[in-house]
């Protein structure tokens, strides 16, 4: 991989939380009497993104010759995906966000675990996906908490 498509990467993955940051943000102070439609926007965002990334590992399961663990990535995403779907459908912003949260945590997983047993070149994207990762945690868990 070049360099310029790593640049590209890195800066896409920060620009991805500017509206986490934004809703979260806007959630906790309330900016203009839209704290709980930040939620709702958090919820939505995280779901698409997670979705996403639930698809992405396809594209790299695809790309590679076909393994046993291949087919153990495609089913755990889908249920990764599938999970991303019903956080939007729950009524209960907390259970969305609980859910959304527990997706998060297992996309990774899967990537460390799986993944990277079969795609092994990859030596800078664990590494910024941990990154990531643990930044959108973070502020799933400042959106479970309480506004201040």
């Amino acid at each position: 991989m070049r360099n310029s498509s790593r640049s590209l990467i890195k800066v896409l993955g920060a620009l991805g939380l500017l509206p986490f940051l934004a809703s979260t943000l806007t959630f906790h102070f309330d900016f203009y009497g839209h704290g709980f439609l930040a939620q709702s926007v958090f919820v939505a965002y995280s779901a698409i993104i997670l979705s996403f990334l639930s698809g992405a590992i396809w594209g790299q399961v695809l790309e590679q010759p076909f393994q046993a663990k291949g087919k153990a990535l495609l089913i755990g995403s889908n249920l990764v995906a599938i999970s991303a779907w019903c956080g939007l459908l729950i009524q209960q912003p907390h259970m969305s966000l609980l859910l959304l949260l527990c997706g998060y945590i297992s996309i990774f997983w899967l990537e460390v675990r799986w993944l990277k047993q079969i795609r092994p070149d990859q030596s800078f994207y664990p590494n910024l996906r941990f990154i990531l990762t643990t930044l959108v945690c973070a502020l799933h868990l400042l959106m479970l908490y309480p506004r201040f």
